[in-house]
């Protein structure tokens, strides 16, 4: 009799938490597909100006095109985050070159930031070609990006991209916000995490970030010797070992 008791309070309490995880799980995807949603927004309405140059015209078709390709891939998401079964996100991996990604990742974030700090990239070279799917790295970009948003208010946030020592493209967010304290660094890339509470979004888009790095060969981390805000990491190889 005890022992069925507790096994049915235990199934009681797995079916209370289920349903948290469900409830937290569509509010923050909600939060999560904001960004691009916005950029459609904005670019679209910039379309419309009347005499707007053709460059700048090239320019909103391809921040709209990026931006259509990103909330497909974020709605994709939801079945495959809500079953944490990183085999049913879907890739596609053919070579990019990433100094032009990450300059156009920057150049959106900036038009559509809510943040007075300033969003820059910082490399040093000229170009880099890495095998990878250029849909699902933008999406870790922006997911990084908007987070450092959330928590910085004032300052800077910058994107760097550099060639590691081991040759891996290494990527960086670095803010001068408020930071990450020692003992939640260590959990903050779990599912529904989230740094502040008050803050809207924050609790996915570190998980995906793990996942997705995780698929294309590199590792995500964040740097505990920055103290001046935060500064999240990630390595991806230059190649792909295979073909996915």
């Amino acid at each position: 009799m005890l022992h069925s008791k507790n096994e049915l309070q235990k199934a009681k309490s797995m079916a209370e938490e289920s349903i948290r995880n469900k409830s937290l799980f569509l509010s923050n995807m909600s939060h999560e597909i904001k960004t691009p949603l916005n950029a459609l927004a904005g670019f679209s309405e910039v379309l419309t100006t009347p005499g707007i140059d053709e460059a700048t015209r090239v320019q909103c078709n391809d921040v709209i095109q990026l931006n259509s390709e990103l909330l497909l891939k974020l709605i994709n998401d939801v079945v495959d985050i809500s079953c944490l079964d990183v085999a049913n996100m879907k890739f596609s991996i053919t070579t990019h070159e990433v100094v032009a990604l990450c300059r156009n990742v920057v150049k959106m974030l900036d038009n559509i930031k809510q943040t007075s700090a300033d969003i820059r990239f910082e490399t040093e070279l000229t170009s880099l070609e890495i095998e990878t799917d250029q849909g699902r790295l933008q999406q870790m970009l922006v997911n990084l990006l908007v987070n450092a948003t959330k928590f910085t208010k004032e300052g800077s946030i910058t994107l760097a991209l550099r060639l590691d020592e081991q040759g891996f493209a290494e990527f960086s967010v670095t803010d001068t916000g408020c930071g990450i304290p020692l003992e939640r660094q260590s959990t903050i890339f779990g599912r529904f995490e989230k740094l502040n509470e008050g803050v809207q979004g924050a609790g996915l888009g570190l998980s995906i970030c793990k996942l997705i790095i995780k698929r294309l060969g590199g590792e995500i981390w964040v740097d505990s010797g920055y103290t001046a805000g935060a500064r999240f990491v990630f390595i991806h190889p230059l190649k792909q070992e295979v073909v996915r």
